[in-house]
């Protein structure tokens, strides 16, 4: 049965190009990334903003492959073919978005590795890759909470990437105004990105950030499973589910 769903979600994504282009975005980001910053085109703070960046853009893109991926279904009638299956709908949903989930968790593991600019252990790659991929629920049942077509479904997902701009303003603050983009569900793992990057400055006391490595992942991820508690039933509420 999980295999048949495995192979439903992969022909359902690589049916469609845009949903082809936003599963590989993300990895071709990463390799631009590796490219900058070896050949030293990018250098100083622009080093950081490209780790901050290509470690964002995984979460994001894959849970705008999954949004697309569950309009399609909606589109189809898939849902509604579900309720007189044995299988509940509840479920289905979070397969898919537990499949993008792990797409975006594996992604981002790749792309923070290769892009080689972020001095961290495996696990610490892995934590961040993880707090990143959440906002691939949010956005999934963010598009579709407001969507009923992939036009509808467009817009909302150009209003979701709206936010990607708070966690990139928010990295040039190291005070209190950082907080005024901590709505952003990306701001916590961009933060973290930026502790780890300035880490050797903070432990020489040459500066300063108001929360540490693990201080920013932990409340990243209380906030962002906040989110995804949140887009949850906003899709539930405008679909009737």
């Amino acid at each position: 049965m999980v295999l048949t769903m495995l192979k439903h979600e992969l022909k359902n994504i690589l049916r469609e190009k845009m949903t082809v282009l936003m599963l590989l975005y993300p990895l071709i980001l990463g390799v631009v990334g590796r490219v900058l910053i070896n050949r030293e085109i990018v250098s100083g703070q622009g080093i950081g903003l490209t780790a901050m960046l290509v470690t964002l853009f995984c979460g994001f893109a894959y849970g705008a492959m999954s949004g697309f991926s569950l309009l399609d279904d909606r589109d189809d009638q898939v849902l509604e073919s579900i309720q007189i299956s044995p299988i509940s709908v509840h479920w289905y949903i979070w397969f898919k978005i537990g499949f993008a989930y792990v797409l975006a968790v594996i992604a981002g593991v790749f792309v923070i590795w290769y892009t080689g600019a972020l001095e961290l252990g495996f696990g610490d790659i892995l934590l961040l890759a993880a707090l990143s991929a959440l906002q691939t629920p949010i956005a999934a049942f963010f598009i579709n909470a407001f969507a009923n077509n992939k036009v509808e479904g467009f817009v909302s997902m150009k209003g979701m990437g709206f936010t990607m701009v708070f966690p990139i303003a928010g990295f040039f603050f190291l005070d209190w105004v950082e907080w005024c983009f901590a709505i952003a569900p990306a701001h916590w793992v961009a933060k973290a990105v930026q502790y780890s990057l300035l880490q050797p400055a903070i432990d020489a006391g040459l500066t300063a950030m108001n929360l540490n490595f693990y201080q920013y992942v932990v409340l990243g991820y209380v906030y962002n499973l906040l989110l995804v508690a949140g887009a949850y039933f906003l899709f539930r509420k405008n679909n009737q589910l």
